[in-house]
This record gives structure tokens, sequence and C-alpha cells, in this order.
């Protein structure tokens, strides 16, 4: 996928996989987010995902459109998590 459709889908969906890395093993769960230009905001309790992420700030959200087994779309957005305390 180009960049344009990677950002269409992106908008499309609103949730999908964070992925972070907690005690040298992968952590995954599904999580809502928002897109806003090029930034993803994602909305967490604290919990063993900011633990993890407050440790190692490298992440990745994947997410998906499927329609069936043969038709699908996805996309692996690899980033830095910084922690938002301002409402």
């Amino acid at each position: 996928m180009g960049q344009k459709e990677i950002h269409e889908l992106l908008h499309k969906v609103g949730y999908g996989h964070l992925g972070c890395i907690g005690e040298g093993y992968p952590y995954i769960v599904p999580m809502h987010y928002y897109l806003k230009d090029s930034e993803i905001y994602i909305f967490t309790t604290v919990g063993m995902k900011t633990q993890y992420m407050d440790a190692n700030p490298k992440v990745c959200l994947q997410i998906e459109e499927v329609h069936d087994r043969v038709h699908w779309r996805s996309v692996v957005v690899n980033g830095r998590a910084e922690r938002l305390t301002e409402q």
C-alpha cells in the first residue's frame, strides 16, 4: 500500500493491537486510537502496558481490515510512546 492508502486505512479503522516489550517478551493488547495528522493518540488507564512503555517507549500498532480469508489489508506503525498528562 502507498502512504495515502495507509493513512486512509488508519483513519477508517480506529482500533488495532498495541505491541510493547515487557520483561523481555512482546506484550500485545487490543486498543482504540485516534489519528490526528501524523500523530496517533491512545487513551488508556495505568497498567502493565503503561509500565512497559515507561520502561521502553518503543511500540508498534497493528491494524487490519478483514473482509474474508482472501481480501484483507494490514498496517504496522512503529514509533515511540510519549505519555501526555495535559487535558
